[in-house]
């Protein structure tokens, strides 16, 4: 990692509490992600609220909740950052019928290893419905 680098991730550590990986969180360089359906297997799907549309925010609502929980301080839609590029997370998913429950579990439990060693935070106490609502956001970007 170049001096640059290293100063970005120091200083976004600080600023917005991004926790260093610890032994439980890192992966071998060498593992590959864990297969969506094997890892959407293991956790509870989660179900709609009764009634009402699966997602119930606009984009811009969905927007502005992904830029007021800091997603943007490591991730970009169209580039990497410290984290994927939204879209290459989309890219990877595409046509995966789990990639939704995935991506929401992955946003409570964080990890790394899949895309890189920096580690994501994780997100437990964020609703169902709001996870939920930042997966659609990145898989579906339109």
């Amino acid at each position: 990692m170049n001096k640059q680098s290293l100063l970005l991730a120091l200083l976004l550590t600080v600023l917005y509490g991004c926790q260093p990986e610890t032994p439980a969180q890192k992966a071998p360089a060498s593992a590959a992600p864990p297969p969506v359906a094997a890892v959407a297997a293991q956790q509870t799907a989660p179900q709609p609220i009764a009634g009402e549309a699966v997602t119930s925010a606009s984009k811009e609502e969905a927007m502005q909740f992904a830029q007021k929980t800091g997603c943007f301080a490591c991730h970009a839609i169209e580039k990497k950052l410290l984290g994927p590029a939204w879209k290459d997370v989309a890219a990877r998913f595409n046509g995966n019928p789990d990639a939704e429950i995935y991506l929401m579990n992955k946003i409570a439990s964080g990890g790394s290893g899949a895309w890189g060693g920096i580690a994501m935070p994780g997100y437990p106490d964020m609703s169902e419905e709001d996870r939920r609502m930042l997966a659609r956001l990145v898989l579906y970007p339109n």
